[in-house]
């Protein structure tokens, strides 16, 4: 799909460019944004990456003000010159005056963007406007076909409260809603992040309309096949198995995940149904393991993540930990029910509902697939009768800064 906005104060010629867009089955009306005066282009060059801006060259600086050619220069200067401006990728000049100095065509010349005369009645602009946009979308259909990442970092999440964590702890500030037509169930979040190093990386958002592996996997792969992220996260809140083992606020990262739903019900000969288990698991890969396990001992790290909280706290000092989770298909609130999961698993950390969906999305979806997969989930609970939520904003909160850490101190772009 092709992001274009119409920068012109005639209505009767957005009137003409939508109908010769209109055109094209692969373009959604919905992803075409108008501007009558240079002040509007600039609010929304501000805030939106176009794949092409077809610029009228007399244009009224304010509304209501008089259209000037050299305002469209001034802009065109401006998105050389202002990193506050998004360049479109593709800048069509047109004008309906025949008679306009020859400066402003030869400035378009200068910038090897194109210079069409609009003459109503005629095809010869229709014509060539059309060949610009077969062009990008020849080109863009190329591009799908590549094997590249686009975004650096996806991060997802199974609630709501869960992402407007995620949102704090990288800055309220500079995230854009980002809608895909054929997609409208969904609102992703982007923004781009300045690194210490002066570089700079996209990261992208979501959260999924409900809990479990199915709705996390479904809304994964539309993730992945939208944004192309190199890296995958989900951040959230999880049941502990072991108390001994892990406290109430502790971080988990999965070494694997595993569907603990996954197997068969068989009747035995006392007329007892017993659960057969068969569960498939998924690993995290290795590398990211080793940064997990050196960072667990990190009590620099853990005690400023912890101390960034600032409401109510377990009395427990902050501990990461690494090794298996279990996916399961309900919120579990039985002693028993993880006994029987944890059977399967002596090392079993946690259990949670999402994790398995997002791995198998990320493992089998269409190339190229996430680089790492990574599962952080704290601990809010012990799924039994006793658990509360008295954490889980804490749990929260821990899960998406060690998920800050991993992106802006440890991984590579």
């Amino acid at each position: 799909m092709l992001r274009i906005i119409l920068i012109d104060d005639a209505h009767e010629k957005i009137k003409r460019y939508l109908e010769l867009l209109g055109e094209y089955t692969e373009i959604s009306l919905d992803l075409i944004d108008t501007a009558a005066s240079i002040e509007e282009a600039q609010t929304k060059l501000s805030s939106k990456q176009y794949d092409l801006a077809i610029l009228d060259l007399y244009l009224p600086l304010r509304y209501g003000d008089d259209p000037n050619p050299e305002n469209a220069i001034r802009l065109l200067k401006e998105l050389q010159d202002e990193t506050e401006l998004k360049m479109p990728y593709n800048i069509v000049g047109i004008t309906r005056w025949k008679d306009a100095d020859p400066k402003y065509k030869e400035f378009f010349d200068s910038l090897l963007l194109a210079y069409i005369v609009y003459e109503e009645g005629k095809e010869d602009w229709k014509k060539k406007l059309r060949n610009k946009v077969d062009f990008l979308l020849k080109a863009q259909r190329s591009v799908q076909l590549q094997d590249f990442y686009n975004y650096d970092v996806a991060i997802i999440n199974a609630l709501q409260t869960e992402n407007l964590h995620i949102l704090r702890v990288f800055g309220k500030e500079g995230w854009n809603e980002e809608r895909i037509p054929a997609d409208m169930s969904t609102t992703y979040y982007t923004k781009t992040i300045k690194l210490k190093n002066e570089k700079t990386i996209r990261i992208v958002t979501c959260y999924a309309l409900q809990m479990a592996s199915t709705a996390s996997a479904v809304l994964a792969t539309k993730l992945i096949y939208n944004f192309r992220p190199k890296y995958l996260f989900m951040t959230g809140i999880a049941a502990g198995v072991d108390r001994e083992e892990v406290h109430i606020g502790d971080i988990l990262v999965a070494s694997k995940v595993w569907d603990g739903a996954s197997g068969k019900i068989k009747t035995n000969g006392e007329g007892i149904d017993l659960f057969m288990p068969d569960f498939h698991e998924l690993p995290l890969d290795t590398d990211m393991q080793a940064i997990i396990k050196r960072l667990s001992v990190n009590k620099a790290l853990l005690n400023s993540i912890e101390e960034s909280y600032e409401n109510v706290k377990p009395q427990s000092r902050l501990n990461l930990h690494l090794g298996p989770i279990a996916s399961v298909p309900a919120v579990l609130s039985s002693s028993q029910e993880v006994q029987k999961i944890k059977e399967h698993c002596r090392k079993l950390l946690g259990v949670e509902m999402e994790g398995y969906g997002v791995f198998y999305a990320a493992h089998n979806t269409a190339r190229p697939r996430p680089k790492y997969v990574v599962l952080i989930k704290s601990v809010s609970d012990y799924a039994d009768p006793d658990k509360s939520d008295n954490y889980q904003d804490y749990c929260m909160h821990t899960s998406a800064m060690l998920a800050k850490h991993l992106i802006e101190e440890e991984l590579t772009y």
